[in-house]
């Protein structure tokens, strides 16, 4: 413990200088305090079933499921096989009617079309909301102290599709139908040409702005006022982790007095599910069996979820509405190692770096809210990092408690890992290790009593040593070697 107190002093030091004028307050002392503890003042979510924190959370308790067939317009038109050994699945926890927005609160075009992006104002409520449950509700004053950290990466979105037809598929469509038709005119196929751009969305400048992850980004800090950090963090599952990371260097840099990191899985497109389809395997089942033999694959999931971060320094010195949880540690992983180490690597090294901190690493670890996608190679990975985790943890130690969002909502893909922190976020300002749903067949690995971890099958009391604080790990992985961790702890005011 000494040695992390100087270690701190060390690190925490005041640089007075006006090359940071872009960054910082003018004139104002820039103040590098890595060792500042960054605490989530604010949270929102929406996901399929769910269409508030609140709601999640209640959810969760009751180990409910969201898993419901495709609309049967929908499903009679997706093919059973895509590529050899690729099949859609038969359910998905879908958004539906909760991918809205509410207008008095966000302002919505008058001529708001088909050829527009619906995920931008679906994300810009997730913001409002989270802003407003951290007592910062937008006020129309522009601010060069809030920091933006997006995660989003839909392909196929309304907007984009808009795009590409009146750029380039009808051209296609017509260049096809000359082949068939050699004999007609120039005429004739500029006349073919000009029909079907007329039944398409008019394309506008708008749709060209919103088509893509950055403009999204761009337009976010427009309508909230945010005049200074603004970025895109598309990591795929591990968006969130990114995010967190970078708000946490800002916040503890001094860069920004409030982060905001919003990610965002919006409803799956039959195109996207096809792709997706190609790259994982999906599950036939209508439930999802993790850690099982009978584990196929797994279960799409939609949603989003937005976080506010500030100092814990800042947040004492001020009323602040709530404080959710503490971010101890953070870290995304961007792929397997060049010397060809596999998936319980990456994701080792993702909570490593998550967990430096700690004097005892994964042992002052409580709950762990794992990946548990019902992947066979995600899940095996994760289970041998578990035993190898827990193979030393002694029997003075409680035992780690198990979970996973995933059994109730899918794998809602980019916002996955931001499905996981804000259950975890939750579970510490609750006080309670919350349930899961629990795979039914016989061969679940994770219910073996001899073990050190258990899977919690009921919501219990959260009982804690009065030598330390409650801390849970979440995590994310997927097949390509990406793997994101984050460390949250409670935190007293």
């Amino acid at each position: 413990m000494f040695l992390q107190k100087v270690w701190g002093d060390v690190l925490t030091c005041v640089v007075r200088t006006r090359l940071f004028e872009h960054h910082f307050c003018y004139n104002a002392p820039m103040i590098l305090t890595l060792s500042e503890s960054v605490v989530f003042t604010g949270v929102s979510g929406c996901f399929g079933g769910a269409p508030t924190p609140r709601a999640l959370w209640k959810a969760v308790l009751r180990k409910q499921d969201f898993f419901a067939p495709f609309p049967e317009e929908v499903e009679g038109r997706l093919p059973d096989e895509l590529l050899p050994g690729s099949v859609l699945p038969e359910v998905r926890a879908a958004l539906g009617e909760l991918f809205s927005v509410r207008a008095d609160h966000i302002p919505l075009p008058p001529d708001l079309g088909i050829g527009d992006n619906p995920d931008f104002w679906f994300a810009a409520q997730l913001m409002y909301d989270a802003l407003e449950d951290a007592g910062m509700p937008p006020a129309g004053e522009r601010s060069d102290r809030v920091a933006l950290f997006v995660g989003y990466d839909s392909a196929f979105n309304p907007a984009e599709v808009n795009w590409l037809w009146h750029s380039d598929v009808v051209g296609q469509i017509v260049a096809t139908l000359q082949r068939f038709f050699p004999g007609a005119d120039n005429v004739q196929m500029a006349a073919v040409r000009e029909e079907l751009a007329g039944t398409l969305p008019k394309l506008k400048r708008r749709h060209l702005e919103l088509a893509r992850g950055e403009g999204v980004v761009r337009a976010l800090a427009q309508v909230f006022g945010i005049c200074d950090t603004a970025c895109l963090c598309a990591s795929g599952e591990s968006s969130v982790f990114a995010g967190l990371e970078a708000a946490a260097n800002a916040l503890r840099m001094n860069q920004c007095d409030a982060a905001v990191v919003l990610v965002l899985q919006p409803p799956l497109s039959q195109a996207q599910l096809v792709g997706e389809a190609a790259l994982m395997p999906f599950s036939r089942a209508r439930g999802l069996m993790p850690f099982t033999q009978t584990s196929e694959g797994t279960l799409p999931g939609e949603g989003g979820a937005a976080f506010v971060l500030q100092r814990l320094g800042d947040v004492r010195k001020k009323s602040v509405p709530q404080v959710y949880a503490k971010l101890h540690g953070c870290a995304q992983i961007s792929g397997i190692t060049p010397q060809g180490e596999g998936l319980e690597e990456s994701l080792r090294r993702a909570l490593h770096r998550a967990l430096r901190r700690l004097p005892n690493g994964f042992r002052d670890i409580d709950y762990w809210e794992m990946n548990a996608s019902g992947i066979s190679e995600e899940d095996a990975a994760e289970e041998m990092l578990l035993n190898r985790l827990t193979a030393n943890r002694g029997a003075h130690i409680p035992l780690l408690a198990l979970g996973s969002a995933k059994t109730s909502f899918g794998h809602a893909f980019t916002a996955a890992g931001a499905l996981g922190v804000l259950k975890g976020v939750l579970a510490v300002n609750h006080r309670v290790l919350p349930p899961s749903v629990t795979p039914t067949d016989e061969s679940f690995r994770l219910r073996k009593p001899e073990q050190a971890y258990y899977w919690v099958q009921e919501a219990r009391p959260w009982i804690a040593s009065s030598m330390r604080p409650r801390r849970l790990a979440v995590s994310s992985l997927s097949c390509s070697g990406r793997a994101g961790a984050a460390v949250l702890e409670e935190v007293e005011v």
